[in-house]
This record gives C-alpha cells, structure tokens and sequence, in this order.
C-alpha cells in the first residue's frame, strides 16, 4: 500500500473514543462522587492525574469484577473507532491512545471490543486495601505535555498527524496537530484559540481521511 499523504492517529479515550467519559460513570455509578465535584473538576488547575489519584482511591472498595462488568455493559465506542483502528493496524498507520484514565477500566473495554493498540494509561492497583495509581510514561511530563510530545513526535517523522479530544487537557496536543477532531469541552477553547478543528461525532470522518490517503501500487 502507498501512501498520498503519511498519516499518525493519536487520541484520547475517555469521553473521545468512548460516548461518555468512563471515569466519571465509575465514579457516579459507584456514588464515589457527586456530579458537582465531576463538573468542578473540569474547571479546575489541578492536572488530570492527579485529579485521578485524588477520586479514585475510593475505588479500592469496589470489587475489580464489578466494574469490569459495568463498564463492558454500558459504556460505548463512537462508531466507526473500530473500522478505523483495524484499519490503521492493517495499513501500518501509527495509532495511539494517549489518556490519563487508568488500566483498571480501560483494559477490559479495548479487550472486550478485541482491540490492540499502543496505549498509554495510568496504571492502577492495589495493595492492603490502598489504591495505588501511577502514570509511569509521563516521566516528569504533565498530561498535556505528554500528549503534545506524541503529536510533535510524529510531525518530525513526516507525518500529518490527527489529534482527537474532549478536554482543557487535550488543548495543547490539539493545537499543535494538523488536523483536530474535538468535542464536549475542547471546542470552545479552540475557538478562543482561533485553531480551526473538526466537530468529532464519530470515526467516520476520519476513516475517510484515512482510506482516501492510501493508493494502490
């Protein structure tokens, strides 16, 4: 397969890839917080993962079963993400998930859907009953950072790179992409940015990009 233009993929998880923000459901839906604090959680300074440490160590009580079940019942992928990640690994397109959720729930999303793709998300465990959540690959990065380094890493190498997100956090990776695919929260930033973007309602746009790129030999 050839390529018109060499395309990288890099994307959030929570709230993008997902219909809502995973998270928040396991936080709401286990009452380890109130829709309140979820709301002034986004308005907040506090980086994302340490907003995670912070909530989630209530989680140590729920048994990792339950939440399994609940997320692989009730959370959704936009449509298309499916297509365009099997697409991607079939045409050796550089796909990434870049997100400061965790493992815990992350994991049993992408396994139930058969999913692999090279991932980035907190790591959570825990021991004697204390909840442990460590971000190993951000090495001194915040999030936002981290998430810019992964699209200035692929623009270096040549790439047109696509960056999708939900939130402030996702704010410097989406101005500093090609193209940008946003929702919920991120919009109204980029627009006081003045940094063009797409509305992200599903993966469809972006398959096409994506196949539209690829000519036969």
């Amino acid at each position: 397969m050839k390529y018109s233009k060499k395309y990288a993929l890099i994307t959030d998880f929570d709230g993008t890839i997902t219909e809502r923000d995973v998270g928040d459901f396991i936080l709401l839906k286990f009452k380890l917080i109130s829709k309140k604090e979820i709301d002034l959680g986004y308005l907040t300074d506090m980086p994302v993962e340490d907003w995670m440490k912070k909530h989630f160590a209530a989680a140590a009580k729920i048994k990792k079963e339950k939440i399994e079940k609940a997320v692989v019942s009730q959370i959704k992928l936009r449509p298309y993400f499916k297509k365009t990640a099997e697409f991607c690994r079939k045409n050796l397109i550089p796909l990434e998930i870049v997100s400061g959720g965790v493992d815990l729930y992350a994991d049993p999303i992408l396994k139930f859907h058969k999913l692999k793709v090279k991932s980035f998300f907190g790591k959570f465990r825990v021991k004697n009953n204390s909840v442990s959540i460590t971000y190993p690959y951000l090495k001194n990065k915040t999030l936002s950072e981290f998430k810019k380094s992964r699209v200035e890493y692929y623009k270096k190498r040549g790439y047109s790179v696509i960056f999708c997100g939900d939130a402030p956090n996702d704010l410097p990776a989406a101005k500093a992409a090609d193209t940008a695919f946003a929702c919920r929260f991120l919009p109204s930033l980029l627009r006081k940015e003045k940094k063009s973007y797409k509305r992200l309602k599903d993966f469809s746009e972006i398959f096409k990009i994506l196949k539209k790129s690829a000519t036969l030999y």
